[in-house]
């Protein structure tokens, strides 16, 4: 077949209903999906019902500048489908190059333009040794459908197999070129959700490893006492072998002590390994008391107390243990970076707060003495690197910890507010919620 060219000038309105409401249901079904395979399998469909091609594959481009397959439908032919497409593969370079003359292609090949001239529609007739021909015969495709935006190319649609007769009047090209833009714009917010999400993962780790580095410096302290009566009873053993008691007695404190380490351990390793959220059933005052531990060194060093008040019979929590973690050192280290001078306390509070419909919510506050936050600062306090320690050279706060602690609590169903007095210092509360409120944990830890 010659190569040939359409260039429409029809409306799209102009089209029967049929198509239109096809069009329709199409966007309807493409906006519910979830994430992008399921946007990729919805395009495929319709396009191979559309051109009535049974086999069909789409390749989007992703992060490292490669073009990789999201979904494929009916490959019996398409089985050696390439997982990846570089930058340069040469139906990439054909598409993304948006060749306006006829003679930019063999005469094998047929271009179809749209209206726009933000579409073309490249189809394989008979075999050829130009670049996008072998390219095309290596996958078996027929018809290759660029995805392109208003500022980029986004990755390619291929469908066959060759031989396959090929449904391509003027009707479904507009269809097809249709499809393609709706495609577009949904691919498109959901590799914007992907970037939004990578990033907040980023974020999240860059923050964490603030938070281990306090983790580490609390963990050297608390280990020092375990170790000095585990290396004592070293030391003692030989000369007080004959002793029973002295063994006895010893030996238990010193297997005491080993555990409390092997227990501060698996803390550490738990956080800095975490990744999946896992959420579980959690006492929550006892993870405040098992945070307290990784910063009563650095507080004490800096003249801050911290004074706990944990409300017995709190309702059992359905929690990422590791996250709520992190919330609560986040929290716990921005209170110790506003009180630069030390000499103050942080008070942290639990407790149930009033019931609204069957559901409790459980409370936890941070309310340290510091220097409080500027009204004008409050609205932004949990914006991405916002952050007011710029004054203190004791504190090297990236402004990620409070965004990380909010989107968490979030997450969580909850909610993150702050109270906030210049010269008087700040109160952070968490309200989470607990959906059974008969099972309760132990009781308040002074």
């Amino acid at each position: 077949m010659a190569l040939h060219e359409h260039i429409r000038h029809t409306p799209i309105l102009s089209a029967s209903e049929a198509p239109i409401r096809m069009i329709g249901a199409f966007a309807e079904s493409v906006g519910q999906a979830t994430d992008l395979t399921q946007v990729g399998e919805r395009i495929l469909r319709i396009l191979s019902e559309q051109l009535r091609l049974p086999e069909a594959a789409i390749w989007i481009r992703e992060a490292d500048g490669e073009y990789h397959l999201l979904a494929s439908l009916g490959h019996r032919t398409l089985a050696a489908l390439p997982a990846s497409l570089p930058d340069n593969h040469a139906l990439i370079t054909c598409l993304s190059d948006r060749p306006r003359l006829p003679a930019s292609l063999p005469d094998n090949h047929a271009l179809i333009t749209g209206l726009s001239d933000r579409l073309h529609l490249l189809r394989y007739d008979q075999a050829s040794s130009s670049p996008a021909g072998s390219a095309m015969i290596s996958i078996q495709a027929a018809v290759c459908l660029p995805l392109r935006n208003k500022t980029q190319f986004l990755g390619l649609c291929a469908l066959g197999p060759i031989g396959t007769e090929c449904h391509l009047d003027e009707d479904t090209v507009i269809i097809a070129e249709t499809v393609a833009r709706i495609a577009c714009n949904t691919l498109d917010h959901h590799l914007a959700q992907d970037d939004l999400r990578r990033s907040s993962t980023l974020m999240r780790r860059t923050d964490r490893l603030r938070s281990l580095e306090i983790m580490a410096g609390g963990f050297a302290h608390e280990i020092r006492n375990p170790l000095t009566s585990i290396k004592t009873f070293i030391q003692l053993a030989p000369q007080r072998q004959q002793d029973p008691v002295f063994i006895r007695e010893f030996s238990q404190v010193a297997i005491e002590d080993v555990h409390r380490i092997e227990r501060l351990l698996h803390e550490i390793l738990d956080y800095a390994s975490y990744m999946t959220p896992q959420p579980s059933d959690v006492d929550l005052n006892e993870l405040v008391t098992s945070c307290l531990g990784f910063v009563s060194s650095t507080a004490s060093h800096r003249g801050i107390r911290l004074h706990t008040t944990l409300a017995p019979q709190l309702p059992t929590l359905s929690l990422d243990r590791q996250q709520i973690k992190q919330v609560l050192l986040n929290l716990l280290l921005n209170a110790l970076d506003a009180m630069p001078n030390g000499n103050g306390v942080i008070q942290i509070r639990t407790r149930v707060l009033p019931q609204a419909g069957r559901t409790a919510w459980v409370q936890l506050e941070v309310e340290d003495e510091g220097c409080g936050i500027a009204p004008d600062h409050l609205e932004h306090i949990f914006d991405p690197f916002f952050t007011t320690k710029h004054t203190n050279s004791a504190s090297d706060g990236s402004g990620l910890g409070l965004t990380t602690a909010h989107q968490i609590v979030r997450e969580h169903g909850g909610t993150l507010l702050v109270e906030s007095r210049v010269g008087a210092g700040s109160t952070f509360s968490v309200n989470l919620p607990a959906p059974d409120a008969r099972t309760t944990v132990s009781a308040a830890r002074e």
